[in-house]
């Protein structure tokens, strides 16, 4: 009799609802702004003994198109100041090389928003200033990023583009196919305040495509007070 009865109650009492699904709320636009300081040395043709510091400031934001769609874009300015000792003559000297360097890179972000790896195009600008002689380079190119976690203490990224063709005007014979790759960590001593700092290694190599444009390529670590909101 008991089993019949608590076989009845189970069958009047109806089954529990699931609590329904929630779909997490979208990642909020961040913006990322960086001054960094550089150390770096190059070798190549003509470039053996090149050396110097390159001041930087970039800027990052991160948006959110349409539901499954987000997009970032990356602005980066940088002027290095150096010398390379140079021969002539059977004397040596020093000269100077300084040069203004800009880029924006605008990528589809794939994977987690909070953990974002996007690919995408750059455009390349090189303005340099050697001795009374200038010149300017432009192009365009592809890359991949993988940007920093900010909701962690301490995360790996890296960045790696391709520029095919970064050349002057078409009346000048310099042009070039230029490889660029950034890696490093980002630190945040507190997940509460917005700044950061970032420790990584970067390097270009400059593949020369025609005769008047020596091959090079440098390497150099550098250190970026970072803030991210």
């Amino acid at each position: 009799m008991i089993a019949a009865l608590a076989l009845a109650a189970s069958l009047a009492t109806p089954a529990p609802t699931p609590f329904p699904t929630q779909t997490p709320p979208p990642e909020p636009n961040h913006a990322t702004i960086a001054g960094s300081e550089s150390y770096i040395r190059a070798s190549g043709d003509n470039w053996q003994r090149w050396n110097g510091f390159i001041s930087q400031i970039s800027g990052l934001y991160e948006f959110q198109a349409s539901p499954a769609l987000r997009f970032s874009n990356f602005v980066h300015w940088q002027r290095l100041s150096s010398h390379y000792d140079a021969s002539f003559l059977g004397k040596t000297f020093s000269a100077p090389f300084n040069y203004d360097e800009y880029d924006d890179e605008f990528d589809v972000e794939l994977g987690k928003p909070q953990l974002p790896t996007g690919v995408g195009i750059g455009y390349y600008d090189y303005s340099p200033v050697y001795g009374f002689r200038t010149y300017h380079l432009a192009g365009f190119g592809i890359g991949v990023d993988h940007w920093s976690n900010w909701y962690v203490r301490n995360s790996f990224y890296y960045s790696v583009w391709y520029y095919p063709n970064v050349a002057s005007a078409p009346s000048s014979n310099m042009a070039y196919a230029i490889a660029r790759a950034d890696i490093g960590l980002n630190v945040r001593q507190s997940l509460v305040s917005p700044w950061g700092l970032r420790i990584g290694v970067q390097g270009e190599r400059w593949f020369g495509k025609t005769p008047q444009s020596p091959t090079f390529n440098f390497l150099g670590p550098y250190v970026s007070l970072t803030w991210w909101q």
